[in-house]
């Protein structure tokens, strides 16, 4: 059986929409279009994670003797962390030490000496030659005596330096030696995360773009302790996609002054609010198509009929389309039932959404 539509258009073409003056009005959706903003929510999955992650290591080589802590020991300033056999480092102090106590003897003779030969240049018994020849082994004496100096405290720095000690509050992350082991000069033993910051990292689908929300607010919830709740900043967004997850790796300074509630490693879920800048939004239904494209059905508030106005469309929502051009505040677009609609159609407001 031929379709209600298909029997109406022949009587359009005919007649004109006269002929369907008598046709009761169709009851549909009418939405009055207006420019609002959308507040919406990214919702982003984490870790928390310290800001500044500290490797330590000793300034020279050896074998270490000894570890003080363990991955997860909190440390503070000063705390010693491990140790090296100081054998070497002590007897080259040692060493030192004496070379500076026969310096300082050599100084000791050559002060006297040259007091001495002032003496006698004053009361004319002594030349000036000879003189300058006990300045000069004063001056010699004087340097060695220096050099000795700098070459103790050289070797007690080197004594200190075989203990590692913390520099900073932080918790160990992660322990990359073992007591018994020969370390090099700068090789990382210890890993800290230091206490004074914490920041949530996150990988945030390549979709979402966050980049121009830097500096806005968010919320962190643990997601085993959905009851605490911090405060974060956005801080950070890579600027290129990682290959391997299609994601984006950004992070947020939670402000939220740390705690016990701030474990290293924690999952958090991140909670970003968003508002799109005003726009015109139609119901979904509302949306049609002709051979020239998006196009919605629009009222006419004089005589309720409906035609149809070409669109171009901005965005897409769960339940609405944004519209970027076509429509213009205060115009009346019909939302659900529009697929029962054609060119003239006189429709009225329903109270409720068929």
């Amino acid at each position: 059986m031929p379709s209600r539509a298909l029997l109406i258009w022949p009587l359009v073409a005919l007649f004109g929409a006269s002929a369907l003056q008598a046709e009761t009005p169709l009851a549909v959706q009418i939405v009055t279009a207006a420019l609002t903003p959308r507040h919406t929510e990214y919702v982003l999955a984490g870790t928390l994670e310290a800001k500044d992650s500290v490797p330590t290591s000793f300034r020279d080589g050896g074998r270490l003797m000894s570890v003080s802590v363990r991955t997860g020991d909190r440390v503070t300033p000063g705390q010693e962390l491990a140790r090296l056999d100081a054998s070497q480092a002590e007897a080259a102090r040692r060493a030192a030490e004496a070379s500076l106590s026969g310096a300082e003897a050599a100084l000791l003779q050559a002060t006297s000496s040259y007091q001495r030969i002032q003496g006698l240049v004053d009361s004319g018994v002594a030349t000036r030659a000879e003189l300058d020849t006990a300045a000069q082994a004063l001056a010699l004496a004087q340097g060695q005596h220096d050099q000795a100096a700098a070459e103790v405290k050289k070797a007690e720095a080197t004594v200190k330096d075989t203990v590692l000690l913390a520099s900073v509050a932080a918790v160990v992350t992660a322990r990359s030696a073992d007591p018994g082991q020969v370390v090099a000069a700068g090789q990382t033993v210890l890993t800290l995360a230091a206490e004074a910051a914490r920041e949530a990292v996150f990988l945030a689908p390549d979709s979402a773009d966050i980049g121009p929300y830097m500096g806005h607010a968010l919320t962190l919830t643990l997601i085993d302790r959905p009851d605490v709740v911090l405060q974060a900043r956005l801080t950070d967004a890579a600027p290129v996609v990682d290959a391997a997850t299609a994601t984006v790796r950004v992070k947020a300074l939670v402000i939220t002054p740390p705690g016990a509630d701030l474990l290293l490693g924690a999952a958090v879920v991140g909670h970003l609010p968003i508002e799109d800048p005003p726009a015109i939004r139609v119901p979904s239904a509302a949306l049609t198509s002709t051979a020239a494209g998006p196009a919605v059905w629009t009222v006419d508030p004089a005589t309720m009929a409906v035609h149809l106005t070409q669109v171009a469309i901005a965005g897409f929502g769960a339940e609405d389309v944004t519209i970027g051009s076509g429509l213009k505040p205060g115009d009346l677009v019909v939302g659900a039932g529009s697929q029962m609609l054609y060119p003239g159609r006189v429709v009225a407001k329903a109270e409720v959404a068929p």
